[in-house]
């Protein structure tokens, strides 16, 4: 026993010796919590007087949109180091919603709609919530791999085309697994990663299902630099959306699944890069899309999360067109780097992306895919007021300000932005080339743009006779009606559109002071669109309607066993009941649907910075758009408000950005003015509003206009507008 307890305190002093030295090192190696934040608060004032939410714009149901209220939001950012090869890091963050100052910490309400801030403390919407986000570890073991993260991830590094950064409110909600490695001194680079499909959007019908926790997208991409001046990449993603298999009843083996939904994306790429003035790069992808279309999850989508649409109608909304898919996506870009040294470079792109090309976790804001500037936001939505349906107000009068961003996908994401943030628009079915010049001489920096776009959506009744116009694959979303598109309709059912842009933009430091910044820019948008451009898809006979008598309805069909017309939705009108001729235009010409649109902006600004902490900036922009977007035969698809005419707007825009101490102060504030003459063309009679009409439709009475065929109101009066509203901001780190 002695003999044992002499060798036990030698282990216990030779271990205490081997490990004594070891103190320090483990000393610095223990593990460093960092805590840091961020305190924003926001005002927004707007004489539209909605107060939804403390963002000016949303498209997901019930989440509101307002321009009124002043809310604070915190974040509170962790970082554990826990040695040299594990960090974890993590957000503690409330949301801006509807937790206006107002509510008064939440108690503010009780159970209601919840648009309004008036659910209290029974909402998360409203009751000052604050959530994990962002969590993720990142580990470095120095061999195999350079780094692995497990958790949170805006998935940045991959291809906007593929897998492209995603945000939903914050850019950091994707969870999954990323492993990213490099061999040969680096010059061969790889990521691979599997990413849990977000169950809010990625899938058709804007859902994953009911089974979701298994649903995910894998993605492989890989670069290798055989030297300086040429590099090849390649990319695959395949995201698949399983539910549980509803022929398998027998439970003792477990449950199989059933694919709902399918998609493949492979892509090629290659630089080559001479010198300092010469660059190439080339990109061709492939994309393979399948939706269930067998009708195995059911018929109809009432209390069925799996179901899946087999045609969306006329107008339908989905993240990707129904049933089986395959197209083509490819760009070429070069650049010209000041070759004859006077300051001047070019960069050139030549691109098709296809009407069928499909990648459910593609980049659906916040990237830019395509060099031109493409629409603009001042216009995001159809009708003169940038209000969908019929007049619900979407962003306002005003739009979005900033300039547009394409991406490759029709599940555009614009929700919980402000006026003041960048649009996203499709790009689907886009083709063209676009070269901008760019030229910089001191103080003075000059860019242009032209680009010609071309569509691969140019087609007639969706590019398929056998099926009837409101049978369709492919989401119209609001389809293509107003002043420059709605952001997210990629595909209208009669399409034969070409368009032209030309851009030119300076500015110029004068030598003023602290020195005056002045800016201006000329944006020319020329657009002509046929849609029907054959007369056998007119929806009548020749002659149906003649000489102010009642139409006939004699249909005409357009595929030779006389199964589809047009007259399925546009039907004939109605005579006025004092007889004196039509309701609208009956649609009996070709012409009654074309679309040609002149758009033009002016802008010039200039800014001073009057303080070192302190800089300010005034602009005029006017816009003006001559429009023809079909007649009174085509009323916008029927849905919306027409925007056939002459639209004359303005925007004075004031801009403030103060920075003391760590603290950053914001300010954007907007009179936005204008006027709206409408002109829907002749074949038609136009009706006067009496008192029940000027009350139904909120007109003056005695005012002019038609009813449509839902027997909507369409005035023909000049309408003027006048919307102001203010964004400023707080942000303080700590």
């Amino acid at each position: 026993m002695k003999t044992k307890s002499l060798r036990k305190g030698a282990v216990a002093l030779t271990a205490a010796a081997t490990l004594l030295p070891a103190v320090p090192s483990l000393a610095q190696e223990a593990p460093k919590l960092q805590i840091g934040g961020t305190t924003y608060t926001k005002w927004l004032y707007g004489n539209s007087r909605t107060q939804g939410a403390l963002y000016n714009f949303s498209v997901v149901p019930g989440e509101g949109y307002g321009e009124n209220g002043i809310g604070t939001e915190l974040e509170l950012l962790l970082n554990a180091r826990l040695s040299s090869a594990v960090e974890v890091r993590g957000r503690i963050h409330s949301r801006f919603s509807q937790n206006f100052w107002s509510n008064f910490g939440g108690f503010g309400g009780g159970p209601g709609n919840c648009v309004n801030g008036d659910c209290g403390e029974f909402d998360p919407r409203s009751n000052q919530y604050i959530k994990l986000r962002g969590l993720a570890v990142t580990l470095t073991p120095g061999y195999l791999v350079d780094s692995a993260t497990i958790g949170a991830n805006d998935f940045g590094q991959f291809d906007p085309y593929v897998v492209g950064r995603i945000r939903y409110i914050d850019r950091d909600n994707a969870y999954g697994v990323l492993v990213q490695g490099s061999a040969f001194e680096r010059r061969l680079t790889y990521d691979v990663a599997g990413i849990s499909l977000p169950r809010l959007w990625a899938g058709p019908n804007f859902t994953t299902g009911a089974f979701h926790t298994t649903d995910a997208s894998y993605v492989f991409q890989g670069k290798y630099a055989f030297n300086d001046m040429f590099d090849v990449g390649g990319i695959f993603q395949y995201a698949i959306d399983n539910e549980l298999n509803t022929s398998d009843n027998i439970l003792d083996d477990g449950r199989q699944l059933f694919p709902r939904y399918r998609n493949g994306v492979g892509g090629l790429k290659a630089g080559f890069h001479l010198g300092s003035i010469v660059d190439v790069r080339g990109a061709f992808y492939r994309s393979y899309s399948h939706a269930e279309n067998t009708n195995y999850f059911g018929e109809t989508g009432k209390d069925n999360p799996r179901w899946v649409p087999k045609s969306f109608e006329l107008n339908g909304y989905s993240a990707m067109p129904a049933g089986r898919h395959e197209d083509n996506t490819w760009k070429v870009d070069l650049t010209l780097n000041d070759p004859l040294e006077i300051g001047l470079s070019l960069n050139a792109q030549a691109f098709s992306i296809g009407a069928d090309y499909v990648s459910v976790m593609a980049a659906r804001r916040e990237s830019d895919v395509l060099l031109t500037e493409g629409s603009d936001g001042s216009f995001a939505f159809p009708g003169p007021v940038n209000g969908s349906y019929g007049g619900t107000s979407g962003i306002g009068y005003g739009g979005f300000t900033s300039e547009t961003q394409q991406v490759a996908t029709v599940n555009v994401d614009n929700s919980f932005t402000d006026f003041d943030e960048p649009m996203a628009e499709t790009a689907i079915g886009w083709k063209g080339v676009t070269f901008n010049p760019v030229y910089s001489n001191g103080a003075l920096d000059i860019a242009g743009e032209y680009s010609f776009i071309t569509y691969n959506t140019n087609w007639q009744a969706w590019g398929d006779d056998t099926r009837a116009i409101t049978d369709t694959d492919y989401p119209g979303t609001e389809l293509t009606a107003g002043v420059l598109h709605n952001f997210r309709s990629a595909y209208q059912p009669f399409q034969d559109k070409r368009t032209h842009i030309l851009v030119a933009k300076a500015r110029y430091a004068l030598d003023i002071g602290r020195g005056v910044d002045v800016f201006g820019k000329v944006k020319y948008i020329h657009e002509n669109d046929k849609r029907l451009n054959d007369k056998k898809y007119l929806p009548y006979q020749d002659n149906d309607c003649v000489g102010g008598a009642a139409c006939k309805n004699v249909q005409r069909f357009y595929d030779p066993e006389g199964r589809h017309s047009t007259a399925s939705f546009f039907s004939n009108p109605n005579l006025l009941p004092d007889g004196s001729g039509y309701q609208f235009k009956p649609f009996d010409d070709i012409a009654d649907d074309d679309r040609v649109l002149n758009y033009t902006s002016f802008n010039l600004g200039a800014g001073y910075q009057l303080t070192d902490d302190l800089y300010m900036s005034l602009s005029y922009t006017k816009f003006l758009a001559d429009l023809q977007d079909g007649n009174t035969a085509l009323q916008g698809f029927n849905w919306h408000q027409m925007a056939s005419g002459q639209h004359n707007k303005n925007l004075i825009a004031l801009k403030a950005k103060y920075i003391l101490a760590g603290v950053e102060f914001g300010l954007e504030g907007q009179y936005n003015f204008g006027t709206f003459t409408p002109d829907f063309g002749t074949g038609f009679t136009p009706q006067v509003a009496d008192e029940t009409m000027a009350k139904n439709y909120n007109v003056p009475v005695d005012s002019k206009g038609f009813l449509s065929r839902y027997n909507t109101w369409n005035s023909l009066e000049t309408r003027n507008f006048e919307h102001v509203r203010l964004k400023a901001f707080m942000k303080a780190q700590f």
